[in-house]
């Protein structure tokens, strides 16, 4: 009976909030999109030491492809991303490094998505434009017909995705060099704008803002978000990592439960005290530790990957209730704010999170 399953109970509540409560909020803090980017070339020293810092890693690994920084810069009227553009004269691809951190808030719950992006890309005569990156999310947004993109989520080596990127890139057709300065690189990105901008209005994913500047995300897109939110593969999280969090996320309740508690409530009659709350607290204790544990190794979509693992693990795989307290609810908040921890330890766009207001759904 679901009356007497507090942790569903908890559960279809959490998910009757994001589906229902979701949308206004997402219009509400929705940045809007600029009908023409405006660039602002940064130069090493209007970096933050962190920001350089975060970028001297690939510098090194991609200066031994021979590829070099073209430039570095943000699109100033577009949320808080910091791209690098490497250039190699003897290659068609060019390299993109780039940093994203999107804050979003739902009532009073706000989340911080701090992650890093490598690319690819080569362009065609024809148009095609080909892209190997290792991004982790699935977007909310349509792929046009000319973008053939290739997607190695776990791959974090440069030398490992070009090596990927070379593979398939003889297939399309007869390459164009890539943009060799920052004036080149910033048309480029100012047409891929407006055509991907073009698409995405024909797909109804984007519409106009009054004005005729500016356009916002369509419902179609926000929906796709909150579905992404509630699927847990959307983002893809290495099996090296997923398969024994998910493990332990699944036995140090299922241990606490069948040897813990017993062992605790024994001890407990034998002394005299009242053995319910020593069990509630020896079983609440495991599965906070299950979702610290989970939420460090998933850092997104923490509740639905908690639920599924503890809860699944108990009530279905073991064949056991615990009873008295929504525990994997309790996980599922610890999980979140472990995640949300990992996010803001790499952040280096916004210092302050808690502060920011802007939101984006997708790429």
């Amino acid at each position: 009976m679901i009356s007497n399953d507090p942790d569903l109970i908890a559960f279809l509540a959490t998910v009757g909030v994001i589906v229902f409560g979701s949308l206004p909020a997402l219009r509400r803090n929705s940045v809007p999109i600029p009908k023409q980017y405006e660039f602002q070339d940064l130069s090493s020293t209007g970096l933050t030491e962190s920001q350089a810092a975060f970028f001297s890693p690939y510098d090194e690994s991609l200066a031994a492809m021979n590829y070099f920084p073209t430039c570095t810069y943000r699109v100033t009227n577009y949320g808080h991303n910091l791209m690098r553009s490497y250039y190699n004269a003897a290659e068609t691809a060019r390299c993109v490094v780039m940093v994203v951190e999107v804050t979003s808030q739902v009532g009073n719950v706000q989340s911080l998505g701090a992650t890093s992006l490598l690319s690819f890309h080569t362009q065609y005569a024809d148009g095609t434009l080909f892209t190997t990156r290792n991004m982790k999310l699935k977007s909310v947004l349509d792929r046009p017909p000319y973008q053939i993109v290739q997607d190695c989520p776990n791959i974090s080596d440069p030398a490992r995705l070009k090596a990927r990127h070379d593979l398939r890139a003889p297939e399309f057709g007869c390459p164009v060099p890539p943009p060799a300065s920052a004036a080149a690189v910033f048309k480029d990105v100012q047409d891929e704008h407006q055509r991907f901008t073009a698409f995405q209005l024909a797909q109804g994913t984007y519409q106009p803002l009054p004005g005729g500047n500016s356009y916002k995300l369509a419902d179609k897109a926000f929906w796709r978000g909150i579905c992404n939110f509630l699927n847990p593969f959307v983002h893809r999280i290495s099996l090296l990592k997923l398969v024994p969090a998910s493990c332990l996320g699944a036995a140090l309740p299922v241990f606490g439960i069948i040897w813990l508690a017993p062992a605790l409530a024994h001890a407990a009659r034998s002394t005299g005290f009242g053995p319910a709350a020593a069990v509630q607290a020896v079983i609440l204790a495991c599965y906070l530790v299950a979702g610290a544990l989970i939420g460090y190794v998933v850092e997104q979509h923490c509740f639905v990957w908690v639920f599924l693992i503890t809860y699944v693990a108990v009530h279905l795989v073991a064949g056991l209730s615990p009873g008295g307290l929504p525990y994997s609810a309790f996980a599922g908040a610890v999980a979140h704010g472990v995640g949300q921890a990992m996010n803001r330890k790499r952040a280096i766009l916004i210092p302050q999170a808690s502060k920011a207001r802007g939101a984006r759904v997708g790429c």
